[in-house]
């Protein structure tokens, strides 16, 4: 009887749950299925839940009259840019305040950073773009790369899990052996938050390979366009190609999907630090 008992217990505990990750799983279905069909068949009354036939001409008319190739490099390149300079930043500003009690102001400088969080970034939208005008540096990967790198969202985090997991005895004794600051952030504390910097790499390379508004305002010339500069540019004045449109957004969303699956594990881990406690 207890078997049963719990046997109902799990039904009625993953049965919903099959249910939620259908329903979320279900958006990324209907566009990989979109991306091998023709306008009308996406906009039959009675939708098909596979295509017939399989049209793979849609990929084929992508890669031959939009820029997507260059505009898959030129993503890959800012974020990969991008996600670099921000894990720097962010764990060497969260190790710097979760470990240097005695700095004048820390706490002070801290709650200013925590602060920034509460302006919008419409607002800071014409400020950045204007200091960017004048480096001279509007439609460069650095305008795309560096704003918003050391955020304040990614500096919280990362002094969250540094003050939960690196421990001041580790550091006094590197000290002792000779290590410079630089040497204990490098050599010492990165490897412990190698699970923090995979979780908020995966929210970062999510935020700016789908960041449309700053690259629609920055980037000017074709041969710099991301692929969601590009994806939404195919909406013209005339005839919108829905399939070209799906099958171009298929391209650009497996990458996220795979870097995903391929860090998951670090992620979960980077997410759950510190919810339990021994």
């Amino acid at each position: 009887m207890a078997g049963w008992r719990r046997t109902g217990t799990r039904l009625l505990a993953h049965v919903p749950m099959a249910g939620l990750g259908v329903l979320f799983v279900f958006p990324f279905y209907w566009l990989f299925i979109s991306a091998f069909k023709d306008r009308d068949q996406i906009f039959k009354l009675r939708p098909e839940f596979l295509p017939s036939p399989w049209i793979l001409e849609n990929f084929a008319r992508v890669f031959r009259e939009t820029n997507v190739i260059r505009a898959f490099v030129n993503s890959v390149v800012i974020a990969g840019g991008h996600v670099a300079l921000s894990l720097f930043l962010c764990s060497l500003a969260g190790y710097a305040f979760a470990k240097f009690p005695r700095a004048p102001g820390r706490d002070k400088l801290f709650a200013f950073v925590l602060a920034t969080m509460m302006i919008p970034g419409a607002v800071l939208l014409i400020p950045v773009f204007a200091v960017l005008c004048k480096l001279h540096a509007v439609n460069t990967y650095w305008a795309m790369i560096v704003p918003g790198a050391a955020s304040a969202f990614g500096i919280f985090w990362m002094r969250q899990y540094a003050s939960e997991n690196v421990h001041n005895d580790l550091l006094d004794a590197a000290r002792i052996d000779g290590c410079s600051e630089f040497q204990i952030y490098w050599r010492v504390v990165l490897p412990i938050l190698k699970p923090a910097l995979a979780a908020l790499g995966i929210v970062l390379v999510i935020g700016i390979w789908n960041n449309l508004m700053w690259a629609f305002i920055v980037l000017r010339t074709e041969s710099m366009y991301t692929l969601p500069l590009v994806i939404y540019l195919l909406q013209g004045e005339q005839r919108i190609p829905f399939e070209l449109i799906m099958a171009s957004s298929v391209v650009a969303t497996l990458p996220l999907i795979v870097a995903f699956l391929a860090f998951q594990r670090n992620f979960i881990e980077g997410i759950t630090a510190g919810s339990i406690k021994g």
